[in-house]
Protein backbone atom coordinates (compact mmCIF):
# COMPACT_ATOMS: atom_id res chain seq x y z
CA UNK A 1 0.00 0.00 0.00
CA UNK A 2 1.53 3.03 -0.76
CA UNK A 3 1.52 6.10 1.62
CA UNK A 4 1.42 10.28 1.03
CA UNK A 5 4.65 11.57 2.13
CA UNK A 6 4.61 14.97 3.23
CA UNK A 7 7.18 17.77 3.51
CA UNK A 8 6.65 21.04 5.11
CA UNK A 9 7.34 24.53 3.81
CA UNK A 10 8.49 27.14 6.23
CA UNK A 11 4.79 28.55 6.00
CA UNK A 12 3.42 25.31 7.01
CA UNK A 13 5.69 25.17 10.00
CA UNK A 14 3.43 28.41 11.30
CA UNK A 15 0.62 27.64 9.77
CA UNK A 16 0.63 23.28 9.99
CA UNK A 17 -0.92 22.91 6.58
CA UNK A 18 0.60 19.78 5.20
CA UNK A 19 2.12 19.84 1.15
CA UNK A 20 2.00 16.39 -1.03
CA UNK A 21 4.94 15.69 -2.83
CA UNK A 22 5.34 12.66 -5.33
CA UNK A 23 6.73 9.46 -3.86
CA UNK A 24 10.68 8.89 -4.94
CA UNK A 25 11.44 5.68 -5.97
CA UNK A 26 13.31 3.06 -3.63
CA UNK A 27 16.98 3.91 -3.92
CA UNK A 28 17.11 6.62 -6.20
CA UNK A 29 17.81 10.33 -5.35
CA UNK A 30 15.63 11.84 -3.00
CA UNK A 31 14.62 15.18 -3.00
CA UNK A 32 14.71 17.49 0.30
CA UNK A 33 16.90 14.67 1.95
CA UNK A 34 20.42 16.96 2.20
CA UNK A 35 18.16 19.69 3.00
CA UNK A 36 16.34 18.16 5.80
CA UNK A 37 19.82 16.71 6.86
CA UNK A 38 21.10 20.29 6.93
CA UNK A 39 18.16 21.40 9.03
CA UNK A 40 18.49 18.97 11.50
CA UNK A 41 22.03 19.74 12.41
CA UNK A 42 21.54 23.53 12.13
CA UNK A 43 18.38 23.05 14.57
CA UNK A 44 20.48 20.66 17.10
CA UNK A 45 23.04 23.21 17.01
CA UNK A 46 20.35 25.76 18.48
CA UNK A 47 19.06 23.51 21.08
CA UNK A 48 22.60 22.13 22.35
CA UNK A 49 24.13 26.43 22.03
CA UNK A 50 21.05 28.08 23.46
CA UNK A 51 19.10 27.68 26.97
CA UNK A 52 16.09 27.13 24.92
CA UNK A 53 14.28 25.75 22.02
CA UNK A 54 11.54 26.39 19.61
CA UNK A 55 9.00 24.53 18.90
CA UNK A 56 6.73 24.34 15.89
CA UNK A 57 3.48 22.53 17.42
CA UNK A 58 0.43 24.70 16.02
CA UNK A 59 3.13 27.58 15.95
CA UNK A 60 3.39 27.73 19.47
CA UNK A 61 6.80 28.84 21.32
CA UNK A 62 7.54 26.62 23.88
CA UNK A 63 10.53 27.84 25.99
CA UNK A 64 12.78 25.41 28.35
CA UNK A 65 12.29 26.67 31.70
CA UNK A 66 14.33 24.54 33.70
CA UNK A 67 17.75 25.34 31.61
CA UNK A 68 16.94 28.95 31.99
CA UNK A 69 16.55 28.80 35.35
CA UNK A 70 19.77 26.74 36.08
CA UNK A 71 21.59 29.57 33.64
CA UNK A 72 20.13 32.26 36.06
CA UNK A 73 21.10 30.50 39.17
CA UNK A 74 24.60 29.98 37.91
CA UNK A 75 25.03 33.78 36.81
CA UNK A 76 23.42 34.77 40.27
CA UNK A 77 25.80 33.04 42.09
CA UNK A 78 29.13 34.00 39.82
CA UNK A 79 28.26 37.34 40.58
CA UNK A 80 26.85 37.32 44.12
CA UNK A 81 29.81 39.75 45.12
CA UNK A 82 28.51 42.03 42.05
CA UNK A 83 25.76 44.74 42.40
CA UNK A 84 24.05 43.07 39.75
CA UNK A 85 23.06 39.89 42.19
CA UNK A 86 21.13 42.18 44.43
CA UNK A 87 19.34 43.77 41.69
CA UNK A 88 18.12 40.69 39.58
CA UNK A 89 17.60 38.63 42.58
CA UNK A 90 15.22 41.04 43.50
CA UNK A 91 13.66 42.04 40.46
CA UNK A 92 13.16 38.11 40.31
CA UNK A 93 11.61 38.24 43.63
CA UNK A 94 9.45 41.14 42.78
CA UNK A 95 7.85 39.32 40.04
CA UNK A 96 6.92 35.93 41.20
CA UNK A 97 10.37 34.11 40.35
CA UNK A 98 11.65 32.13 43.31
CA UNK A 99 15.82 32.46 43.21
CA UNK A 100 17.75 30.03 45.35
CA UNK A 101 19.54 32.87 46.79
CA UNK A 102 23.25 31.36 48.54
CA UNK A 103 23.70 31.86 52.34
CA UNK A 104 23.76 34.67 53.72
CA UNK A 105 26.98 36.69 53.66
CA UNK A 106 26.62 38.25 57.49
CA UNK A 107 29.87 39.95 57.73
CA UNK A 108 29.03 41.96 54.26
CA UNK A 109 25.08 42.83 55.92
CA UNK A 110 27.73 44.05 59.08
CA UNK A 111 29.97 46.48 57.28
CA UNK A 112 27.16 48.04 55.10
CA UNK A 113 24.55 49.29 57.94
CA UNK A 114 27.00 49.42 60.88
CA UNK A 115 27.19 53.07 60.54
CA UNK A 116 23.68 53.07 61.09
CA UNK A 117 23.85 51.17 64.52
CA UNK A 118 24.32 53.49 67.45
CA UNK A 119 24.36 52.85 71.49
CA UNK A 120 22.14 54.92 73.82
CA UNK A 121 22.85 55.56 77.42
CA UNK A 122 19.99 57.38 79.19
CA UNK A 123 20.78 59.16 82.95
CA UNK A 124 17.74 59.50 85.14
CA UNK A 125 17.82 61.60 88.38
CA UNK A 126 16.00 59.83 91.48
CA UNK A 127 16.09 61.02 95.52
CA UNK A 128 16.32 58.11 97.85
CA UNK A 129 14.88 57.44 101.49
CA UNK A 130 16.93 60.46 102.45
CA UNK A 131 15.72 62.29 100.41
CA UNK A 132 19.33 62.86 98.14
CA UNK A 133 19.62 63.42 94.53
CA UNK A 134 20.85 60.44 92.69
CA UNK A 135 21.45 59.59 89.25
CA UNK A 136 21.26 55.89 87.34
CA UNK A 137 22.09 54.97 83.98
CA UNK A 138 20.22 52.99 81.73
CA UNK A 139 21.15 51.62 78.21
CA UNK A 140 19.81 50.44 74.61
CA UNK A 141 20.61 50.46 70.90
CA UNK A 142 18.98 53.10 68.53
CA UNK A 143 19.35 53.09 64.12
CA UNK A 144 19.52 56.01 62.83
CA UNK A 145 16.63 56.25 59.91
CA UNK A 146 17.03 60.06 58.60
CA UNK A 147 18.96 62.83 58.38
CA UNK A 148 19.21 66.82 57.29
CA UNK A 149 22.07 68.59 56.49
CA UNK A 150 22.83 69.43 60.16
CA UNK A 151 21.05 67.00 62.17
CA UNK A 152 20.48 62.17 62.02
CA UNK A 153 17.55 61.49 63.14
CA UNK A 154 17.84 58.01 65.82
CA UNK A 155 14.95 55.65 66.32
CA UNK A 156 14.94 53.39 69.88
CA UNK A 157 12.16 52.14 72.47
CA UNK A 158 10.54 54.68 74.54
CA UNK A 159 10.96 52.68 77.73
CA UNK A 160 14.89 52.91 76.79
CA UNK A 161 14.50 57.07 77.20
CA UNK A 162 11.38 56.90 79.24
CA UNK A 163 12.07 59.58 82.27
CA UNK A 164 15.80 60.48 81.26
CA UNK A 165 17.21 63.64 82.26
CA UNK A 166 20.08 62.54 79.86
CA UNK A 167 20.31 61.04 76.92
CA UNK A 168 23.85 60.38 75.12
CA UNK A 169 24.10 58.36 71.84
CA UNK A 170 27.01 55.77 71.42
CA UNK A 171 28.73 56.36 68.19
CA UNK A 172 31.78 54.80 68.49
CA UNK A 173 34.60 53.86 71.26
CA UNK A 174 35.30 57.55 72.63
CA UNK A 175 32.93 59.16 69.78
CA UNK A 176 29.25 60.30 71.88
CA UNK A 177 27.18 62.93 71.50
CA UNK A 178 24.05 64.25 73.52
CA UNK A 179 21.05 63.92 72.04
CA UNK A 180 17.68 65.20 71.97
CA UNK A 181 14.03 63.97 72.27
CA UNK A 182 12.26 64.47 69.20
CA UNK A 183 9.23 62.95 70.31
CA UNK A 184 7.68 59.55 71.30
CA UNK A 185 4.50 57.41 71.00
CA UNK A 186 4.20 55.03 74.12
CA UNK A 187 1.46 52.97 72.47
CA UNK A 188 4.47 51.05 70.21
CA UNK A 189 7.21 51.73 72.62
CA UNK A 190 9.04 54.21 69.92
CA UNK A 191 11.12 57.38 70.17
CA UNK A 192 12.88 59.81 67.67
CA UNK A 193 16.05 61.59 69.20
CA UNK A 194 18.34 63.77 67.30
CA UNK A 195 21.84 64.10 67.49
CA UNK A 196 23.77 67.69 65.83
CA UNK A 197 26.23 66.73 62.91
CA UNK A 198 28.32 69.68 64.65
CA UNK A 199 28.85 67.50 67.85
CA UNK A 200 30.80 65.03 66.08
CA UNK A 201 33.69 64.76 64.25
CA UNK A 202 33.53 65.26 60.12
CA UNK A 203 35.27 62.22 60.23
CA UNK A 204 32.24 59.99 61.82
CA UNK A 205 29.69 62.25 60.15
CA UNK A 206 30.90 60.71 57.04
CA UNK A 207 30.70 57.02 58.24
CA UNK A 208 27.38 57.57 59.29
CA UNK A 209 24.05 57.28 56.75
CA UNK A 210 20.12 56.69 57.44
CA UNK A 211 19.70 52.59 57.29
CA UNK A 212 17.59 51.37 53.69
CA UNK A 213 14.26 50.30 55.34
CA UNK A 214 12.40 47.35 53.91
CA UNK A 215 8.85 46.20 53.79
CA UNK A 216 7.94 43.70 56.61
CA UNK A 217 5.04 43.11 55.27
CA UNK A 218 7.22 40.76 52.65
CA UNK A 219 9.38 38.46 55.13
CA UNK A 220 8.58 34.92 55.74
CA UNK A 221 9.00 32.70 58.42
CA UNK A 222 12.24 30.38 57.93
CA UNK A 223 13.94 33.37 56.31
CA UNK A 224 17.29 34.80 58.67
CA UNK A 225 16.96 37.38 60.62
CA UNK A 226 19.78 39.38 61.78
CA UNK A 227 19.87 41.81 65.22
CA UNK A 228 22.51 44.34 65.49
CA UNK A 229 22.48 46.47 68.76
CA UNK A 230 24.16 47.45 72.10
CA UNK A 231 24.17 44.26 74.29
CA UNK A 232 25.42 44.71 77.76
CA UNK A 233 26.93 48.06 76.59
CA UNK A 234 28.82 46.30 73.97
CA UNK A 235 28.40 48.23 70.84
CA UNK A 236 27.32 46.95 67.63
CA UNK A 237 26.88 43.35 68.57
CA UNK A 238 25.21 41.40 66.09
CA UNK A 239 23.04 37.90 66.20
CA UNK A 240 21.62 35.50 63.59
CA UNK A 241 18.43 33.27 63.47
CA UNK A 242 15.84 33.57 61.64
CA UNK A 243 11.76 34.73 61.77
CA UNK A 244 9.98 32.19 63.84
CA UNK A 245 6.35 33.72 63.23
CA UNK A 246 4.74 37.08 62.61
CA UNK A 247 1.91 38.84 63.46
CA UNK A 248 2.65 37.85 67.44
CA UNK A 249 0.66 39.46 70.23
CA UNK A 250 2.54 40.05 73.03
CA UNK A 251 0.67 43.58 74.71
CA UNK A 252 -3.00 43.04 74.42
CA UNK A 253 -3.35 47.20 75.01
CA UNK A 254 -0.49 48.24 72.37
CA UNK A 255 -2.48 46.55 69.47
CA UNK A 256 0.91 46.31 67.57
CA UNK A 257 1.52 42.71 65.49
CA UNK A 258 5.16 41.14 66.58
CA UNK A 259 8.35 39.79 64.58
CA UNK A 260 8.84 36.81 66.74
CA UNK A 261 12.79 35.81 66.14
CA UNK A 262 15.18 33.27 68.05
CA UNK A 263 18.11 35.42 67.20
CA UNK A 264 19.91 36.21 70.74
CA UNK A 265 18.07 39.10 72.64
CA UNK A 266 19.77 40.37 75.66
CA UNK A 267 19.48 43.80 77.85
CA UNK A 268 21.10 46.64 75.68
CA UNK A 269 19.36 45.38 72.50
CA UNK A 270 16.49 47.03 72.63
CA UNK A 271 15.57 49.74 70.07
CA UNK A 272 18.02 48.07 68.15
CA UNK A 273 17.96 46.39 64.06
CA UNK A 274 16.43 43.78 63.12
CA UNK A 275 17.45 43.26 59.35
CA UNK A 276 16.68 41.02 56.54
CA UNK A 277 18.88 39.44 54.09
CA UNK A 278 19.46 42.29 52.04
CA UNK A 279 20.43 44.62 55.10
CA UNK A 280 17.10 46.28 54.95
CA UNK A 281 15.80 47.62 58.00
CA UNK A 282 12.57 45.31 58.81
CA UNK A 283 12.11 46.08 62.72
CA UNK A 284 13.23 47.62 65.98
CA UNK A 285 14.31 44.42 68.36
CA UNK A 286 12.24 45.86 71.48
CA UNK A 287 11.49 42.26 74.17
CA UNK A 288 12.10 39.04 74.69
CA UNK A 289 10.47 36.12 77.35
CA UNK A 290 12.67 35.96 80.32
CA UNK A 291 11.88 32.28 81.80
CA UNK A 292 14.24 29.95 82.97
CA UNK A 293 12.41 27.27 80.60
CA UNK A 294 12.37 29.52 77.73
CA UNK A 295 15.07 30.15 75.15
CA UNK A 296 15.48 32.15 72.20
CA UNK A 297 11.78 34.13 72.31
CA UNK A 298 12.33 37.50 71.09
CA UNK A 299 10.18 40.14 69.55
CA UNK A 300 10.17 43.20 66.87
CA UNK A 301 8.09 45.76 65.93
CA UNK A 302 7.51 45.74 62.29
CA UNK A 303 9.14 48.64 60.53
CA UNK A 304 5.78 48.92 58.74
CA UNK A 305 4.32 49.70 61.89
CA UNK A 306 7.51 52.10 62.77
CA UNK A 307 8.15 53.76 59.45
CA UNK A 308 4.59 56.10 59.30
CA UNK A 309 4.84 56.88 63.54
CA UNK A 310 8.37 58.05 62.83
CA UNK A 311 7.95 60.24 59.65
CA UNK A 312 4.80 61.67 61.87
CA UNK A 313 7.14 62.51 65.17
CA UNK A 314 9.70 63.80 62.81
CA UNK A 315 7.79 65.94 60.99
CA UNK A 316 5.17 67.02 63.81
CA UNK A 317 6.79 66.07 67.21
CA UNK A 318 4.41 63.71 68.37
CA UNK A 319 1.94 61.18 66.79
CA UNK A 320 -2.06 62.05 66.47
CA UNK A 321 -3.88 59.37 68.98
CA UNK A 322 -7.78 60.59 69.25
CA UNK A 323 -9.04 60.40 72.61
CA UNK A 324 -12.13 60.85 74.88
CA UNK A 325 -10.13 60.82 78.06
CA UNK A 326 -11.82 58.62 80.37
CA UNK A 327 -11.05 55.46 83.13
CA UNK A 328 -13.77 52.82 82.90
CA UNK A 329 -14.60 49.05 83.68
CA UNK A 330 -16.44 46.55 81.93
CA UNK A 331 -19.87 45.57 82.92
CA UNK A 332 -20.07 41.94 81.52
CA UNK A 333 -22.36 39.18 81.52
CA UNK A 334 -22.61 38.32 85.40
CA UNK A 335 -22.05 42.03 86.50
CA UNK A 336 -25.22 42.67 84.00
CA UNK A 337 -27.67 40.24 85.71
CA UNK A 338 -26.45 41.09 89.12
CA UNK A 339 -27.14 44.24 89.13
CA UNK A 340 -29.94 44.22 86.49
CA UNK A 341 -28.25 46.66 84.18
CA UNK A 342 -27.10 46.65 80.78
CA UNK A 343 -23.67 45.30 79.27
CA UNK A 344 -21.21 48.28 78.44
CA UNK A 345 -18.26 50.59 80.16
CA UNK A 346 -18.70 52.19 83.33
CA UNK A 347 -17.08 55.50 83.35
CA UNK A 348 -14.89 55.65 86.36
CA UNK A 349 -12.91 58.56 86.57
CA UNK A 350 -12.39 61.97 84.07
CA UNK A 351 -9.26 63.21 82.62
CA UNK A 352 -8.71 67.09 83.93
CA UNK A 353 -9.37 69.41 80.89
CA UNK A 354 -10.00 65.90 78.11
CA UNK A 355 -13.18 65.86 76.21
CA UNK A 356 -15.22 64.25 78.16
CA UNK A 357 -14.68 66.82 80.88
CA UNK A 358 -15.80 69.30 78.18
CA UNK A 359 -18.77 66.95 76.63
CA UNK A 360 -20.20 66.92 80.55
CA UNK A 361 -19.82 63.21 80.96
CA UNK A 362 -19.88 62.31 84.50
CA UNK A 363 -18.49 59.68 86.63
CA UNK A 364 -20.66 56.47 86.84
CA UNK A 365 -21.87 56.84 83.12
CA UNK A 366 -22.73 53.67 81.29
CA UNK A 367 -21.56 53.63 77.95
CA UNK A 368 -23.34 51.04 76.07
CA UNK A 369 -23.11 52.33 72.42
CA UNK A 370 -20.76 54.98 70.44
CA UNK A 371 -22.40 56.34 67.24
CA UNK A 372 -24.28 53.51 65.62
CA UNK A 373 -22.11 50.73 67.13
CA UNK A 374 -22.76 48.54 69.94
CA UNK A 375 -20.23 48.77 72.93
CA UNK A 376 -19.85 46.11 75.69
CA UNK A 377 -16.03 46.52 76.14
CA UNK A 378 -13.53 48.87 76.41
CA UNK A 379 -11.85 47.08 73.04
CA UNK A 380 -14.93 48.39 71.45
CA UNK A 381 -15.08 51.53 72.45
CA UNK A 382 -11.05 52.28 72.23
CA UNK A 383 -11.16 50.12 68.91
CA UNK A 384 -13.91 52.17 66.78
CA UNK A 385 -12.16 55.22 68.27
CA UNK A 386 -8.83 54.50 66.78
CA UNK A 387 -9.59 54.24 63.15
CA UNK A 388 -10.88 57.84 62.96
CA UNK A 389 -8.94 61.34 64.02
CA UNK A 390 -8.10 64.20 66.17
CA UNK A 391 -11.17 67.05 65.76
CA UNK A 392 -13.75 64.23 64.62
CA UNK A 393 -17.04 64.03 66.18
CA UNK A 394 -18.92 60.89 67.75
CA UNK A 395 -21.82 60.40 69.40
CA UNK A 396 -21.89 58.62 72.91
CA UNK A 397 -25.05 56.56 73.69
CA UNK A 398 -24.94 56.90 77.94
CA UNK A 399 -27.23 55.58 80.49
CA UNK A 400 -27.14 57.76 83.51
CA UNK A 401 -28.68 57.32 86.86
CA UNK A 402 -29.58 53.66 86.20
CA UNK A 403 -32.07 54.63 83.89
CA UNK A 404 -32.00 57.95 82.27
CA UNK A 405 -31.08 57.22 78.23
CA UNK A 406 -28.88 60.15 76.58
CA UNK A 407 -26.81 60.71 73.57
CA UNK A 408 -23.79 63.00 74.17
CA UNK A 409 -21.69 64.80 71.55
CA UNK A 410 -18.02 64.54 71.78
CA UNK A 411 -15.02 66.05 69.93
CA UNK A 412 -12.10 63.68 69.93
CA UNK A 413 -8.53 64.94 71.29
CA UNK A 414 -5.69 64.28 70.56
CA UNK A 415 -3.57 62.55 72.78
CA UNK A 416 -0.02 62.60 71.33
CA UNK A 417 0.21 66.58 72.06
CA UNK A 418 -0.88 66.34 75.60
Amino acid sequence: MDFEKYDRTEEDIFYGTPRTVENTPSGGPKKGRGKQFFVFLLILALISGTTYTIGYYYGQINLNTSKIETQVQTLLKDNYEAEIYTAVADYLDENGTDVQRIDTDYSQIYDNISGSIVGITSKKTYYDWFNIQRQTGGSGSGVVVGETPDAFYIVTNFHVIDGATEVVVDITEGEVAEAKLVGHDSDTDLAVVSIQKSDISELIVNTMKPIQIGDSNMLKVGEPAIAIGNPLGYNRTLTAGFVSALDRDVQDDAGVKYIQIDAAINPGNSGGALVNRKGELVGINTAKIVDTQVEGIGFAIPSNTMKPIVDEIIENGYVSRPYIGIGGVEIGEDDSELYEIPMGVMIRYIYEGSPAEKAGLKESDLIIGVDSVKVFTMDDLTGYISDLKPGDTIDLKIIRNGDEKMTVEIVLGNRGQN
